[in-house]
């Protein structure tokens, strides 16, 4: 009988990990699935949960109850240890399921994941339909990326939510997603733009008055906002969004077309393509990886192609 890796975050969603965990738990052991679990109690400790669970115990499988921040990190985790594998090892890659926990929840938007813990929990056990997906690997931070990285008015807009007290009274009232929204409110009425540099492939752009550089590898961040529409994880190739503008009311319609994708015949956004993109800034900037707060520019951002495996729900198309 296989053995199902189990991360849970107790502490996403303010508390509804734990809340899903116990529900999950005792589907399991109701119907004598075997398990390993392991709950995180600090930030960043997924990733080596995630090694511990496939080096020691060989799981081919990790489930995740938590947010994007512990999807990231345990998909760090995965792929650091992959990386490492000796040539020769023969063994299967180690898939990566998710059961929502979180604010934002992008990862599982992105791949058909709902939000019922058990219809979430009977598409992971069951793993009818995976995926090879790229990620994002930025340089200086030693880590990967599976839904997006982004520079300036994103990365102080991650940086907010994330000590926002109103983020843990908002998921208490199911309403998390709103916290983002807050944020960008708070973060636009002051933020100033800057001067920065796009290399993508080689090829450089000076980008005046930039609010934002983010390099996307789904359509969807900050919960509900779809900020490369196009966006594919499994095209081998990143998409970059880039917005510019010397005037704050100019900017305006972009915050709430960019909920529906529709800000992309806007004058001050532009896209572009690549699997080298370096972002280079007047002054640092905030850095954003997956949501959370990740240093500060320069950035050095390569794509890894087809890097790790994802069990997502039937494809609607």
């Amino acid at each position: 009988m296989e053995l199902i890796g189990i991360i849970v975050n107790p502490l996403s969603g303010n508390g509804r990990g734990s809340h899903i965990w116990g529900e999950v738990q005792a589907y399991l052991q109701e119907n004598h699935i075997a398990y390993l679990a392991k709950l995180t109690t600090h930030a960043g400790e997924a990733t080596q949960l995630a090694i511990t669970l496939i080096q020691t115990h060989h799981v081919q499988r990790i489930i995740i109850i938590g947010g994007d921040g512990t999807v990231h990190e345990a998909a760090c985790g995965i792929w650091q240890y992959q990386k490492h594998q000796n040539s020769n090892d023969s063994s299967p890659d180690c898939a990566i399921a998710v059961i929502p926990a979180g604010t934002g929840n992008d990862f599982a938007k992105a791949y058909g994941i709902p939000n019922h813990p058990l219809e979430a929990l009977h598409i992971a056990l069951h793993a009818a339909y995976t995926l090879q997906i790229d990620l994002l690997q930025a340089s200086q931070m030693q880590q990967v990326a599976v839904n997006s990285i982004g520079a300036g008015f994103d990365g102080m807009v991650a940086k907010i939510t994330n000590e926002a007290s109103y983020k843990k009274f908002l998921n208490r009232l199911g309403l998390g997603k709103l916290s983002y929204f807050i944020s960008i409110l708070r973060v636009f009425a002051t933020y100033q733009p800057s001067t920065a540099w796009l290399e993508v492939d080689g090829l450089i752009t000076k980008l005046p008055n930039m609010w934002l550089a983010a390099v996307a590898n789904i359509p969807f961040y900050g919960g509900a906002i779809q900020i490369c529409p196009v966006a594919s994880p499994t095209d081998g190739i990143a998409d970059v969004v880039v917005i510019q503008s010397k005037s704050r009311l100019r900017l305006l319609p972009v915050l709430f077309t960019v909920y529906q994708g529709k800000h992309t015949q806007h004058p001050a956004v532009s896209f572009y393509k690549g699997k080298s993109i370096s972002i280079q800034t007047e002054h640092p900037l905030l850095v954003q990886a997956d949501g959370e707060f990740a240093g500060s520019t320069p950035l050095q951002i390569e794509l890894i192609p087809a890097a790790i495996t994802v069990i997502r729900a039937k494809p609607t198309a």
